[in-house]
């Protein structure tokens, strides 16, 4: 998708264009909307990867500009929403997974310094079990993730929207191989007709829990690595380099030894000779570090690893592979000088066969401690990062400079946090994985506009609401404990609950050499949780997740949340009192054939005078005419599918859509009014059968709704409804 960019300007035609981004979000009230043109001049994605352990997506974001965001940080600035699609390669095209978002603001160029370009990582979490394969070792499953960036505006769900002010973005990712397997697995896997009588008593959906080998044959691996060109000294780097006197240090490490290795009568001197050399520019030849970014609220950095060879990664996804390791440093007073390590975090890899000719895209995070960083919103706090890549070899951690053999070096620039005005010990940041601060505090809505509504707008909770926040020590080492709690809207204190009295925490702790990732569980009684994370210690909270609350059994509506954390002298403190919007109501749909909608259900589609029925195209009467029902609280879109659609020659339904886009009528500004858009209870539609095929046809009728369920930013959809015809030039008498 071509990218509008814009050449240097004056002054003045830079004050216009920041005239028109400022007034952007008021295109629909225009004459004429802004047309969609993907102008970069402000931001632009440039990386995107997929972490297949933690399933977790990320995109590194770059803010080009001093100005034209919406004010500085000490004001409320502006968004940068990422929408991810995949491509799972099933057959469903682009899936929509959910947005995510950052604040951005105007910061100065003066004085001068490394402001711009800023580096921003932005994930999502999604969920990829039902797409992972028992496939052969050497092929993964490679779906394609797509990243929308659009600036103040959250991009549309349709994958193939083009945005105003941002970029789309592709990348070909690898899942995690399916490791808990079933015997049926196994037996499609190997094409058995017919099982053998001793094994047809056995249970095909048992699980098989397939144990990974560290290492291939050598002599397989080699040869297989001489017939791909892969240099010996990539081959056995691992086996060779850890007995060279250079300081080079591994992680975890299980390899061939020399004697195997010798028998192949491979050079093992020219390998080391080789791995001696001084290296001014590692080779990139297998990986490279493209982009690096922070997770500002979360402070969390963020990497990008490009891999672009089917091989030399030690083994298949039926090994252990290798890892990828990126160490992150910190110039604080940015005067070229990286004069802290932050840490390492590491990825495994594998030889894969099917890998896509513009190769595979992976990421790193390391959650690193801001605390004692942090300064007012006045001052901009700005500083250069540097990541380094090193394949298999732990990057060294005392030179910011040094290079191993595989891998380089890429260096940003990054926006820390502000302090908080008020000494705010603990924050919430995402609820229901949006941005806290996106929670109206009248409406008690994600997203409220009760002025320019679109879909993305005026979103209640269902399901499972996750939070997620950062209790600041400042320098505190002893125990701090928080507690959040619920209650209904309105009620007295004495109501409050726990949300939750049983969580798991996924803590990395950096003390300890390699690095220790392990699950925390606690079951408070109380729902008083310990918070653990205490980058004093290298201790750390890998997603900052503090709880979630199942709010399925309870009643719909306005629901107070608070939570409450413990200082250093145990007293409590109230972080943070909002009010959300709970909806757990389904949409309930007719499964009866029916000559009328059904006003008892949320959901239904009917022709008029009942459906099998036969229309005939060259008659005067050729369109097939139906009402329908989607009807919900928090109304998103209904739409109709016309199949099989190879014969419908470009015909579809009348009107094939209907978003919840209401605009309050003239008598209404000021009030609700025309906003609760719940749908359409009984709205007509038709279908002109004149240009389709002699078929028999359905029309499907799917809705969505605005809840943010499950801590998901997708829509939830309910359906399908379907109806029956057929279309030929003939119909039988009274039939149609």
């Amino acid at each position: 998708m071509e990218k509008l960019k814009i050449p240097n300007l004056s002054a003045g035609q830079l004050s216009e264009l920041l005239n028109t981004r400022q007034t952007f979000l008021l295109n629909r009230f225009f004459l004429k909307a802004a047309a969609a043109q993907s102008i970069t001049h402000w931001e632009e994605i440039t990386c995107v990867g997929y972490n297949p352990e933690k399933a977790k997506l990320e995109a590194i974001v770059s803010i080009k500009q001093a100005v034209g965001y919406s004010g500085g940080l000490c004001t409320n600035g502006s968004k940068e929403y990422v929408r991810f699609f995949v491509d799972f390669k099933d057959g469903n095209g682009f899936q929509d997974m959910g947005y995510s978002s950052f604040k951005v603001a105007d910061i100065s160029e003066v004085p001068a310094g490394p402001q711009h370009p800023l580096k921003y990582m932005t994930h999502l979490f999604i969920d990829d079990e039902k797409y992972r394969r028992f496939l052969n070792c050497d092929t993964a499953v490679i779906p394609t993730v797509r990243a929308v960036l659009s600036w103040n505006s959250i991009p549309s769900t349709n994958p193939n929207d083009t945005p105003h002010y941002g970029n789309v973005l592709n990348a070909d990712i690898q899942l995690k191989r399916k490791r808990l397997i079933i015997w049926k697995d196994i037996f499609d896997a190997l094409q058995v007709k017919e099982l053998p009588d001793f094994l047809k008593n056995i249970n095909l959906k048992a699980e098989v829990n397939i144990p990974t080998p560290p290492l291939p044959p050598i002599q397989t691996l080699h040869a297989a690595y001489q017939r791909a060109k892969v240099p010996d000294h990539r081959t056995f780097f691992s086996a060779v380099a850890p007995s060279i006197k250079n300081g080079i240090k591994f992680k975890s490490l299980t390899s061939y030894n020399l004697a195997e290795i010798q028998k192949l009568q491979v050079d093992i001197k020219s390998i080391a000779d080789f791995l001696i050399k001084p290296v001014g520019q590692a080779d990139v030849t297998f990986e490279e570090l493209m982009c690096v970014g922070l997770n500002t609220p979360l402070d969390t950095l963020g990497a990008v690893i490009k891999i672009k060879k089917n091989s030399g990664f030690s083994g298949d996804l039926c090994t252990q592979g290798s890892q990828e390791h990126v160490a992150f440093w910190a110039d604080w007073d940015n005067n070229g000088s990286f004069d802290q390590y932050l840490g390492t975090a590491s990825i495994k890899v594998h030889d894969i066969g099917n890998i896509p000719a513009d190769g595979l895209y992976y990421n790193v995070d390391l959650p690193i401690s801001l605390h004692q960083r942090l300064k007012s919103c006045v001052t901009p706090n700005v500083i250069r990062i540097r990541a380094v890549l090193s394949w298999q070899s732990l990057p060294s951690t005392t030179d910011p400079n040094a290079l191993n053999t595989w891998g380089n070096r890429v260096d940003a620039v990054v926006q820390i946090r502000p302090a908080q005005a008020a000494r705010v010990e603990a924050e919430l940041t995402h609820v229901g994985s949006v941005d806290r601060d996106l929670i109206d505090p009248v409406s008690f809505l994600v997203n409220a506009d009760t002025s320019n509504p679109t879909m993305q707008n005026n979103r209640p909770y269902g399901g499972w609401i996750s939070f997620n926040g950062i209790i600041n020590r400042n320098g505190f080492n002893g125990i701090i404990k928080y507690k959040l709690e619920y209650k209904k809207f309105g009620a007295a204190d004495s109501t409050y609950a726990s949300v939750s009295t049983a969580e798991t925490f996924q803590m990395i702790d950096f003390t300890p050499d390699p690095n220790l990732e392990y699950a925390d569980t606690q079951t408070p009684a109380d729902g008083w949780f310990i918070y653990k994370e205490n980058p004093a210690i290298g201790l750390y909270n890998q997603t900052h997740y503090l709880g979630g609350w199942s709010t399925g059994g309870l009643a719909d509506g306005a629901y107070t949340i608070r939570f409450t954390y413990t200082d250093a002298l145990g007293l409590e403190q109230v972080a943070d009192t909002f009010s959300v919007i709970v909806n757990n109501e389904p949409m309930s749909i007719s499964t009866t054939a029916n000559l009328a909608v059904d006003i008892t259900k949320d959901l239904d589609l009917v022709i008029d005078g009942g459906d099998c029925h036969c229309y005939d195209k060259t008659a005067t009467n050729h369109t097939v005419n139906g009402h329908l029902r989607a009807v919900h609280p928090y109304f998103a879109l209904w739409s109709l599918d016309l199949q099989p659609a190879s014969h419908t020659n470009g015909t579809v339904p009348d009107p094939a859509s209907r978003y919840y886009d209401a605009l309050p009528n003239a008598g209404d500004i000021g009030n609700l009014g025309d906003i609760n858009d719940n749908g359409d209870e009984n709205a007509a539609w038709s279908v002109d059968v004149s240009a389709m095929d002699n078929c028999g046809y359905t029309v499907s009728l799917a809705a969505r709704t605005r809840v943010i369920l499950n801590s998901s930013t997708t829509f939830p959809w309910y359906g399908v409804k379907a109806v029956g015809f057929s279309v030929t030039d003939k119909c039988p008498l009274n039939n149609a």
